[in-house]
């Protein structure tokens, strides 16, 4: 008896974070575990649907319960406020740019947006014209006035770029048909939830609605968009757009930033080392959250997902998976001891891995699942999973005895975790790339067009 008590304490153990959370936001608590929920095991569009809500447009956000209300975005920035009992839209609101802006900001809009496309269609000439440049001076390489055009050329185009940069508080920001503008998770403490879209602009609301403040953090710099979510710790907001920075939650005070931040697609992961509160990165930095100072760097890396924090412990799971323990020194640093590293399939790992009983769950984008064992990284298993066409974008989750793997054209298997991962049931709903949270018996599914709750 003794002996499974400690088994399951053990469990428990290996699916916490380090630092317990008193928030809600992606994955629930950032784990992707649910231990104590009972959602069934088996449904499909008329099938165990106790509710299902139209939504005014997609999203790749997670929906976040926060006792009979549940959170959730849509393009390009609205936040949802729904009833959990029936599915009622209780309330929507909207995160405009021009929010932030003052009544100065509002007169130069138009006029910024106008000069901006004109500097990209000059910067995207000057493209070509150092492309020409450089194809001339390679078959003349001594031409010295070849060489000067080269580089006015190029010199020109960076003060283009400069200006385009200084224009980006009013021009739209850039993403793509798959990220969108919210794919980031709400978050709430209970009180409050706050939400941050892929413009920059992150606000609060009080739960019945009603804006505290809505603040211009910064302008995602790549092409693609903005993922990342904010997480709450020691009382500050942690915001990662371009710099992890760290706001006051009532205000949207800037309270420190890193200069020289890794951005990684992938949420931090907050926890502890010693007696220190960090965040970890996806790009492996480790910060301490009392002032945004880098405690090491290296811990592991991940291009789009979260990494995994247990223990001491950071698992960084993609092509190249790293296991790093972070050790406190005395200088007050943290050193990195690597524990292991496994090697995977090198494509795109869009979701983020699950702990469970000392195995790590990982699947790819091309819908192959990896049990890896948390001890030494041995790979356990590999096996590519029965999902039919799709990509795989939500992460792994365990709810209650069983793990939900899904593909974002709808298909979920609910599987046994353990050596062999076997498939016990497979479900069908709508398109959809956002991961479902777990509450009771109720399991909460954010596809394309509508939010689902599915239950008995």
């Amino acid at each position: 008896m003794r002996a499974a008590l400690t088994l399951i304490l053990l469990t428990v153990s290996l699916a916490l974070p380090a630092h317990a959370q008193s928030s809600v936001g992606w994955r629930s608590d950032g784990t992707g575990v649910y231990p104590d929920a009972e959602p069934p095991v088996t449904w499909s569009a008329d099938k165990n649907v106790v509710w299902k809500t139209p939504m005014p447009d997609w999203s790749n956000a997670s929906p976040v319960v926060v006792g009979d209300r549940i959170f959730v975005c849509a393009e390009p920035d609205a936040l949802l406020c729904v009833g959990a009992a029936d599915g009622r839209v209780l309330w929507q609101r909207h995160l405009k740019l021009s929010d932030t802006w003052t009544d100065e900001d509002r007169a130069l809009a138009e006029a910024k947006e106008k000069e901006t496309v004109a500097l990209k269609k000059k910067h995207k000439w000057l493209d070509d014209e150092i492309n020409k440049a450089y194809a001339a001076r390679k078959k003349d390489i001594k031409n010295q006035v070849l060489r000067k055009r080269f580089k006015d050329l190029q010199k020109e185009q960076r003060e283009v770029q400069k200006q385009i940069s200084r224009n980006a508080r009013w021009a739209s920001a850039q993403t793509e048909r798959t990220n969108g503008y919210t794919s980031s998770t709400p978050l709430s403490d209970g009180k409050h939830v706050w939400v941050l879209v892929g413009t920059g602009v992150a606000a609060c609301f009080d739960l019945d609605g009603n804006r505290k403040w809505v603040q211009f953090i910064e302008r995602p710099n790549d092409r693609y968009g903005h993922s990342a979510s904010p997480v709450l710790a020691e009382g500050k907001l942690l915001v990662f757009v371009r710099k992890l920075k760290a706001l006051d939650p009532l205000t949207g005070k800037l309270l420190w930033q890193v200069e020289k931040s890794r951005r990684g697609w992938g949420t931090p992961s907050v926890t502890r080392v010693g007696k220190t509160t960090v965040v970890v990165t996806a790009k492996g930095q480790v910060v301490r959250v009392a002032d945004g100072v880098v405690l090491a760097e290296g811990a592991g890396y991940l291009e789009y997902a979260s990494p995994v924090v247990a223990g001491d412990i950071a698992y960084h799971l993609e092509g190249l998976s790293r296991a790093t323990r972070l050790v406190p020194t005395d200088a007050g640093t943290v050193k990195r001891e690597r524990a292991w590293t496994a090697t995977l399939k090198k494509v795109r790992y869009y979701a983020s891995a699950v702990l469970v009983d000392g195995l790590l769950y990982v699947v790819n984008q091309r819908n192959t699942l990896y049990i890896v064992s948390a001890a030494n990284g041995e790979i356990v298993k590999s096996e590519k999973l029965p999902l039919g066409r799709g990509e795989n974008y939500p992460s792994v989750t365990l709810a209650g005895k069983y793990l939900y793997v899904s593909s974002d054209n709808g298909t979920t298997l609910v599987m046994q975790p353990g050596k062999d991962g076997k498939v016990v049931a497979t479900n069908k709903l709508e398109y959809g790339r956002a991961t479902p949270v777990f509450q009771g018996k109720r399991m909460y599914v954010r596809t394309w067009k509508h939010l689902y709750c599915i239950g008995k």
